[in-house]
């Protein structure tokens, strides 16, 4: 149906359910449907579009799935990355600061040619955003969903991240390979820990569980890390606030003579960590 933008957003508004969707949502959704600007929304009232896709894509996102499956896309550090549903994570926005973090780091240590790997890769979306950062870097992306790798080809292809992409285990696959960063978001909720439905439903469980407390991935790179990790070298991951105690206990059995620090996002919460060797 044709209709003018005006009265799309009120019919849309109508039906809005609040347990999935915001209006910042709708705003978003309507931006990416009919390729508006954000001032569009207050010239363009009148301005009359075919609706049908919009309302489609607006009946499942009330329904609980995701806005950036609906669309295919999630916005990262000012890219949109291809996202699949039930194969990649969305990035979330504790990501883009872990990746500001490493970004911040890896300047302060003025690497001439840093060679970073990303653990768990996903979308793709660390590895290739630190590879534009750094065009002079060596960056590689392992990840053990080979489905996941294929949505990350996706991305290292539409952004040029000139990315190595390796279907592996952790760090098992590239022990004779040595690095100034290792960084990593990998799964680690516990398989006893509340998780909303919506991410239940959506999202790959491969990349949000993790066995042993949520420790389970964490334990596995660390065993390998000081095999492949340069003097100086530095590894960043992204945590789960409780796991803090869990994870120093860890580090004192596997990185003794590395030192460590938790760091907190945006919010105050304790949601990084990094290692120096």
């Amino acid at each position: 149906m044709i209709n003018t933008l005006g009265n799309i957003i009120n019919k849309a508004k109508q039906t809005l359910n609040k347990d999935y969707v915001l209006e910042e949502d709708l705003r978003y959704l309507l931006q990416e449907t009919f390729s508006l600007s954000p001032s569009d929304f207050i010239i363009s009232l009148d301005k009359k579009f075919e609706d049908e896709d919009f309302f489609l894509k607006w009946e499942r996102a009330n329904k609980g799935e995701p806005l950036y499956y609906i669309l295919g896309k999630a916005p990262f550090f000012g890219r949109k990355f291809i996202v699949e549903e039930g194969i990649t994570l969305i990035p979330r926005n504790e990501t883009e600061e872990l990746v500001l973090l490493a970004r911040n780091w890896i300047l302060r240590k003025r690497y001439p040619n840093p060679a970073i790997v990303d653990i768990g890769t996903g979308s793709g979306c660390i590895a290739i955003t630190l590879a534009k950062e750094f065009p002079y870097a060596s960056v590689c992306g392992i990840d053990i969903s080979s489905q996941a790798l294929e949505v990350a080809k996706k991305n290292n292809d539409l952004f040029k991240g000139n990315v190595t992409l390796i279907h592996g285990d952790c760090l098992k696959e590239v022990k004779d390979k040595k690095f100034d960063v290792v960084i990593s978001n990998p799964p680690y909720i516990s398989n006893d820990e509340f998780v909303s439905k919506t991410v239940i439903d959506y999202e790959p469980h491969i990349a949000l569980f993790a066995s042993n407390h949520g420790l389970e991935i964490y334990e596995k790179i660390f065993m390998d890390l000081d095999d492949v990790l340069n003097r100086d070298g530095i590894a960043l991951f992204e945590i789960s606030p409780p796991l803090v105690a869990r994870l120093t206990s860890l580090i004192e059995k596997y990185l003794p003579l590395y030192t460590y620090e938790f760091v907190k996002d945006i919010n105050g919460f304790t949601r990084f960590l990094f290692l120096n060797k």
